[in-house]
């Protein structure tokens, strides 16, 4: 691996650990200003739907741009909106400052959404194919290890430090990004595709994703587990926590810094491993599926805390191995401009089902019991499996997958 690679790698750090800083202190100042936690939460829903609009956008600038360039302009933006939002903070919360921030935290979370399709595609342009799968487990240990000090610690330096100087260590971390975007070589110049409507350029992604049957099954692998991976959110986690624990919430915190810690873990392992899932990319990822969902079952059937807490942090690896096996088997499957629209269109039909998803778990949660809730969840990760046993392996859909094939039979 080499320096373009470490630069990305400080570069996505820097800018997820910033959304979260970031985040963070604009759902403390709703929450403080209002006291309402409904306000607060739409931040949530916002980032999501803005994040989903990015998705779907960039494919209409990406065959025009080089990635790191689009990530600089992005980045670009972003230290602005920081500048407005830094502005709006210290006034008198009235309805119109109130929408502002709103509109400001949408441009922010749209900008802050080219980021991860773009990343893989660098990924795939700077790493030759056999170190691709040590990349993306390096990459995912070090962005979560910063993810878990970030989420800990931000509501410490948000309580010692203040609001000012935590967006202020925001700006310096979205500086950081963008500095290191510079010293990223080797991404190729594309042409400017100036026939292309609009139309064709937002559908081409789309049309790519289910044309190749190996990311096709992928695809809709990922629908499946989309539909269930709401039960992580924090209100139902809250609420497994109280009723089916019978636990305060410090256990919350205690379970979303476990399973934080589990995708540490898994990253180092498969890190390790990363050598034995060479050609096995699809057994592995298989497994790390199977596990996850036998692991969601178990844990809807428990009611004992420090059980529960140790599954959690063994879902962590499980998880891990299923979804950086999964990453690579995208980036073998196309070349940087195409698998960028492939992860945009992906991208944005896997947040659509989610937000949808968010507006159904709590209406289920009430209905059938928070423990039902996970049981059925991890039946329904076990389907996906055997979904993917079916089709990658006994129908060897997946074989293609495996390593790095730009000839035309895959798109």
């Amino acid at each position: 691996m080499n320096r373009s690679f470490y630069a990305l790698v400080v570069s996505q750090t820097a800018t997820n650990l910033a959304f979260a800083l970031y985040t963070m202190t604009i759902v403390l100042h709703l929450k403080n200003e209002t006291g309402s936690t409904a306000l607060a939460t739409i931040v949530t829903l916002i980032s999501m739907v803005s994040h989903m609009l990015s998705s779907i956008y960039l494919p209409m600038i990406s065959d025009k741009y080089k990635s790191t360039s689009i990530l600089k302009f992005s980045q670009c933006m972003q230290l602005l909106i920081l500048l407005g939002l830094y502005t709006l903070m210290n006034q008198k919360l009235s309805f119109t400052i109130f929408l502002l921030l709103f509109f400001l935290l949408a441009g922010m979370s749209f900008f802050n959404g080219f980021f991860s399709p773009l990343k893989s595609s660098i990924v795939r342009s700077v790493v030759v194919e056999t170190e691709r799968v040590k990349a993306n487990s390096f990459i995912s240990t070090i962005d979560q290890t910063f993810l878990f000090a970030g989420w800990t610690f931000g509501a410490l330096m948000l309580a010692l430090f203040g609001k000012e100087f935590t967006l202020f260590f925001t700006f310096f971390l979205t500086l950081l990004s963008m500095f290191s975007l510079l010293f990223i070589k080797g991404i190729k110049d594309t042409e400017v595709h100036i026939r292309e409507s609009m139309i064709k350029k937002l559908t081409t992604g789309w049309k790519l994703l289910f044309q190749h049957k190996g990311t096709r099954v992928l695809v809709f692998m990922d629908i499946m587990e989309s539909w269930v991976g709401t039960i992580w959110i924090g209100a139902v986690t809250l609420t497994f926590v109280q009723d089916a624990l019978g636990k305060g919430d410090a256990w919350w915190g205690y379970i979303n810094g476990g399973y934080y810690l589990g995708t540490i873990v898994g990253g180092l392992l498969v890190y390790r491993l990363s050598s034995s899932m060479k050609g096995r990319l699809t057994l592995f990822m298989l497994a790390g599926s199977m596990l996850f969902g036998l692991l969601t079952v178990i844990y809807g059937f428990t009611t004992n805390a420090y059980f529960a807490l140790l599954l959690v942090v063994f879902m962590g690896p499980s998880y891990q191995i299923r979804d950086l096996a999964q990453e690579t088997m995208y980036q073998n499957s196309a070349d940087e401009k195409t698998l960028t629209k492939i992860l945009a269109a992906k991208s944005t039909l896997i947040q659509f089902i989610f937000i949808f998803s968010i507006m159904g778990i709590g209406i289920l949660t009430d209905i059938i019991g928070v423990q039902l809730v996970y049981i059925f969840s991890g039946f329904i990760l076990l389907s996906s499996s055997l979904f993917g046993y079916i089709y990658l392996v006994l129908r060897k859909e997946g074989t293609k997958l495996e390593h790095e094939n730009n000839k035309s039979n895959n798109y």
